[in-house]
């Protein structure tokens, strides 16, 4: 019987020294895998997971605010624009895919009031906190130190404008898609080409262009004025697309994610709780993968390191020379 163990033992760690060999040979050739691994190597090690916690609790708490504000703008845009009321349905519906299918217009629009003041307060308590989360969020993946001091105001003032951003970047996303859509329909009518095969494919081709467009600025946005890197934007661009893309995926995966959630009968009245904390969660720990994805990119490292190095410089005390033009060890190293 110890033959028998040792002799698994045995072919157990000969199996994993030839994995880890191939598995080394194999970063070494595709650089793009070695790029995968030093990004999951720097999630797991700045603990992303924690931190996507973190934004999630905060999420989870501000998404109802946030929600309550749109749809007191929604009640507004009832009586002034029946499009611009379905780009904010359509923003919402996106932003948590399969738990916003019913959406009482009439019922919100009598209640604009109270939502928008339950709304506004709840944003500048819960929405603040989020912001807070995800910077500092963003800092750990990117090795830099946590945001302290300066004035708290404005520090506020700026969350509330990065908030303001994100919201209307999303809605514009979704107007600038329909609209496209709709006059490439338009165009194709006009060329007699509605018909024609592919056509409809190359329309979804476009929206999701669109979609990809916006979320591409909105991930540049959040890596380069968020994490603290002195990176220029050129270089942090392709993980910016990474990130839209990716976005795009789990939207798309994301119906079937939570629809399965809603499914389930263990979480039975809870499952649009449930539904709602799981799509933050996986969200959240997928924008911070690109942050990392990112951050360990080469020309992304090489530029923050030179930037260390200077402040390094800047910050470290001078020689003292003696009379003999020796340098002297400056006093308290």
């Amino acid at each position: 019987m110890a033959r028998v163990i040792d002799g698994v033992r045995q072919g157990a760690v000969s199996w994993w020294h030839r994995w880890s060999d191939g598995l080394r040979e194999r970063r070494r050739r595709w650089p793009w895998l070695d790029h995968l691994f030093r990004a999951h190597r720097r999630y797991a090690e700045q603990r992303g997971d924690r931190s996507a916690a973190a934004i999630t609790f905060y999420g989870f708490l501000s998404f109802f605010p946030l929600v309550a504000l749109a749809y007191a703008l929604l009640g507004y845009l009832v009586g002034v624009s029946r499009q611009a009321r379905d780009y904010l349905v359509q923003a919402i519906s996106e932003l948590m895919p399969g738990l916003a299918a019913d959406v009482d217009v009439a019922q919100i629009a009598q209640a604009r009031g109270t939502a928008g003041a339950i709304g506004l307060a709840g944003l500048l308590i819960a929405g603040l906190g989020w912001m807070n989360a995800v910077r500092e969020s963003l800092r750990d993946i990117w090795l830099g130190d946590p945001t302290g001091g300066g004035n708290i105001v404005l520090k506020k003032l700026a969350d509330l404008g990065m908030l303001a951003f994100l919201g209307t970047t999303m809605i514009i996303s979704v107007a600038v898609s329909t609209v496209t859509t709709r006059a490439s329909h338009v165009v194709l009518g006009w060329l007699h080409l509605a018909g024609t095969p592919g056509a409809g494919t190359g329309l979804r081709l476009l929206s999701l262009a669109v979609a990809i467009g916006f979320n591409t600025l909105i991930f540049l946005v959040l890596f380069s004025r968020l994490s603290g890197t002195h990176a220029p934007w050129h270089d942090i661009v392709r993980g910016a697309l990474f990130g839209a893309v990716g976005f795009e995926i789990l939207k798309l995966t994301g119906t079937l994610l939570i629809g399965h959630t809603l499914g389930n009968p263990v979480y039975a009245s809870f499952a649009a709780v449930a539904g709602l904390l799981l799509w933050i969660d996986v969200v959240s720990r997928f924008v911070l993968f690109a942050a990392a994805w990112t951050a360990t990119r080469r020309v992304v490292l090489s530029a923050d390191a030179a930037n260390r190095a200077n402040q390094t410089e800047d910050t470290a005390p001078m020689a003292v020379l003696d009379d003999a033009q020796t340098p002297v060890e400056p006093l308290g190293r």
